[in-house]
């Protein structure tokens, strides 16, 4: 009975999450929400669906591999993947409706790192080392909450008390964190392997997902 009822209850609650998002998005905006224009384009839409699903299998991997296959520090490196899925899939619904494809978004992590690493700590510590069935369980009950956080917030880089970056020869001569790390670079590894796989193997809609993929790619 767990597994299922844990799948179930998991369904359920999913329902919920685009509501909330909504209604947090609309207080946010003042107005209605700012939805993108559908596409006309069934195959399309479905390669859109299919890549995303596919990006949310790989990042579920790649934490893996990295917990399992690299002693010690693996674990340290799966929980920090962890953060940033975790920040990532709050803030996926408010860019959803800004029209953010998916290689902005994750451009936009990996640009704003300090900050979606710290705003997925805290779930990922209440979840990080529990079985499934516990952690999806905390999950569900606190999400609803990071979606409404994450639909209020508007990450900003800044320096101390506002001070401007240091540019020039100054600039080498001050600690200063990097701009950019790129968090999914493995799991644009990954995405890239299933699809050559996937066209290897002639897969259906290949052709669809790959279009889609390039087709983000020049929109950002």
């Amino acid at each position: 009975m767990g597994f299922p009822m844990y799948f179930a209850l998991l369904g359920i609650n999913g329902k919920f999450f685009t509501p909330i998002a909504e209604k947090a998005f609309q207080i946010q905006a003042k107005n209605n929400p700012r939805t993108t224009k559908g596409s006309t384009n069934i195959v399309q839409s479905m390669a859109s669906m299919i890549f995303t699903v596919i990006f949310y299998i790989n990042c579920s991997v790649f934490a893996g591999i990295l917990r399992s296959l690299i002693p010690y520090v693996g674990t340290l490196l799966a929980f920090f993947m962890n953060c940033a899925i975790m920040a990532y899939y709050a803030f996926e619904y408010k860019w959803l409706y800004m029209g953010w494809t998916l290689e902005h978004r994750l451009t936009y992590v990996e640009e704003h790192w300090a900050y979606f690493l710290g705003f997925g700590t805290p779930i990922t510590v209440l979840t990080f080392f529990l079985s499934t069935l516990y952690s999806g369980a905390i999950f569900g009950i606190l999400y609803p909450s990071y979606v409404i956080m994450a639909t209020m917030a508007t990450p900003k880089p800044a320096t101390p008390y506002g001070q401007p970056l240091a540019s020039g020869k100054a600039a080498h001569t001050e600690l200063s964190a990097p701009n950019k790390i790129p968090l999914f670079l493995g799991v644009r590894k990954l995405n890239d392997l299933v699809i050559f796989l996937a066209k290897m193997m002639g897969g259906v809609q290949v052709d669809s997902i790959i279009a889609e993929k390039q087709k983000m790619a020049k929109m950002d």
